[in-house]
């Protein structure tokens, strides 16, 4: 189904903010690998996109708490040690179905869903791949802060590298837990709600 008028309104600024951000990221490169004679000019620009990034989001908050239903699922979010206000804005703007499909629909749709490359009688590697590639970028800093900080999830990620996985295979795991967890969350919030 189509978003509501407010997903969509935060998902264009969901957009707008990634923008500045690279801007950003993009002119500190450029101030450290750049002349001195061109430093003011580019510490000026970062002054002004800087200045962008924070009006951003100061309507992302207020479209946020105007909507009951917005502000609530952000704040259930938020709960969970990891997600901070980026993941939370990012998973209901790009994922606005997230009550709506199954597991294994909302691992694939967020491309982070194992695929098996297999041929004949060879078996190859699982990769993850396609999805919604913004929503996995944010997943992926949860994840790590999640596999540091969350009393659930941090055994879980120990125990997938004691058992010899590469790094970014367990944080690939770790995304998919905590996706799956906050999709149960938000699940449990709209049936409260019926």
């Amino acid at each position: 189904p189509r978003p509501s008028p407010e997903r969509e309104q935060l998902c264009a600024l969901m957009d707008r903010l990634n923008h500045l951000t690279e801007m950003r990221a993009r002119e500190k490169n450029r101030l450290a690998n750049s002349p001195s004679s061109i430093h003011a000019s580019i510490r000026k620009m970062l002054r002004f996109i800087q200045a962008q990034v924070k009006e951003i989001k100061v309507q992302i908050r207020e479209l946020i708490r105007s909507n009951q239903r917005l502000n609530e699922q952000a704040q259930l979010m938020q709960a969970v040690v990891g997600v901070g206000e980026n993941t939370a804005w990012s998973i209901l703007a790009y994922l606005s179905e997230i009550t709506q499909l199954n597991r294994n629909q909302l691992v694939a749709l967020a491309g982070v869903a194992p695929y098996n490359r297999d041929s004949g009688k060879t078996k190859g590697k699982r990769k993850i791949q396609g999805g919604r590639q913004k929503l996995r970028d944010v997943l992926f800093m949860a994840a790590k802060t999640a596999a540091t900080h969350n009393s659930h999830i941090k055994p879980y990620y120990e125990g997938i590298r004691a058992r010899g996985k590469p790094y970014k295979w367990a944080l690939t795991a770790v995304m998919r837990k905590l996706l799956i967890h906050l999709q149960v969350i938000l699940k449990n919030y709209e049936a409260s709600l019926a």
